[in-house]
C-alpha cells in the first residue's frame, strides 16, 4: 500500500513538473485578452472572414477585447502557420491596426493607442485552418507622467499619441503634449540627440518653450536617422513638445545633455 502511494506521488509530481515547465496555451476567442498570456487560436468554423474583420463593431464570433488604462503602445507578437491579417479598432470604431499580415512564421505588430477598450479581429485569407499563437503586451505612454524635469544623459522614449500640430504649436503648458526641462544655474547649451522608429518614413518635429511661453526651438525635424541640435539656454524651466508630422506609430527616442 505504501509502495502504491509512493508511485502515485511520483506520478503526480511528474505531471506537475511538466505543467510548470510547459504552460498551457489558452484559447481566446470572444474574450478579454490578458497581457503577457500566450493564446492559441484556430479558425475551425470559418469565423475569421473578411466581412467580420471589416466590421468595426464588437462582434462575438471574431472579436477579442483589449483594455488599456492609459494611452500607450500595444504590441502583438507570435507565430502563424498561414497568412492571417490582424485588425484592431478602438471603442469608437476607429482603426488602429488594419490589414497587417502575420505571413507564415514569426510576426510582431504594434500600434499606439488611447485609453479604453480595443477590439482585436483576425482574417484567415485562405478561408479556414489557420492557427495563430500570440501574446499581447502594453507599454503606457510616458508623456505627462513626470512632474519633475527630464533627466539629462538618459534616453527617453515617447509614443507620441496626442502629439498633434495644434498641441505642439500651442505655447501653453499642456497635459496632452508637454515635458519639463529644468536648466541649472548659469547660461548653458542644451544638446538634443534624437531619432524616430516607425512604420514608413517618420518625421517628428520638436518645439521647446521657456517658462514665459517664448519659443526657443521651432519645428525641428527629426527624420532619416539620428539628428542632433544645440540651443542656448539660461537657468529656468523649459517645456519640450512633439508633433508627428509624418509616419505612423512612431517610437521617438531622445536624449538631453546640458553643458
Amino acid at each position: 500500500m505504501k509502495c502504491m502511494k509512493k508511485i502515485a506521488c511520483l506520478v503526480l509530481a511528474g505531471i506537475m513538473s511538466i505543467t510548470l515547465a510547459q504552460p498551457m496555451d489558452v484559447k481566446a476567442a470572444s474574450s478579454t485578452i490578458s497581457f503577457g498570456t500566450e493564446y492559441t487560436e484556430t479558425n475551425t468554423r470559418g469565423a475569421w472572414n473578411y466581412s467580420s474583420v471589416t466590421n468595426n463593431f464588437p462582434e462575438g464570433e471574431n472579436c477579442r477585447t483589449i483594455n488599456t488604462e492609459s494611452a500607450g503602445r500595444i504590441i502583438i507578437t507570435g507565430s502563424s502557420n498561414a497568412d492571417v491579417r490582424i485588425y484592431l479598432y478602438d471603442s469608437y470604431g476607429g482603426s488602429e491596426i488594419q490589414n497587417k499580415s502575420t505571413s507564415k512564421g514569426r510576426f510582431t505588430i504594434s500600434a499606439n493607442v488611447t485609453a479604453g477598450a480595443h477590439y482585436l479581429k483576425l482574417w484567415d485569407t485562405f478561408g479556414s485552418g489557420a492557427t495563430v499563437k500570440y501574446n499581447v503586451t502594453f507599454t503606457p505612454n510616458k508623456i505627462f507622467t513626470k512632474k519633475k524635469g527630464l533627466a539629462f544623459n538618459k534616453e527617453n522614449t515617447e509614443y507620441l499619441l496626442g502629439c498633434t500640430y495644434t498641441t505642439a504649436t500651442n505655447n501653453c503648458k499642456s497635459s496632452e503634449n508637454c515635458r519639463k526641462i529644468v536648466i541649472p544655474r548659469g547660461k548653458k547649451k542644451l544638446k538634443i540627440t534624437a531619432y524616430g522608429l516607425g512604420e514608413g518614413n517618420s518625421d517628428v518635429r520638436v518645439y521647446i518653450y521657456n517658462s514665459k511661453g517664448k519659443r526657443v526651438l521651432a519645428n525641428w525635424s527629426v527624420c532619416n536617422g539620428k539628428k542632433t541640435k544645440t540651443i542656448n539656454v539660461k537657468k529656468g524651466t523649459y517645456y519640450i513638445k512633439f508633433w508627428e508630422c509624418f509616419g505612423d506609430n512612431t517610437e521617438f527616442h531622445y536624449k538631453l545633455k546640458v553643458k
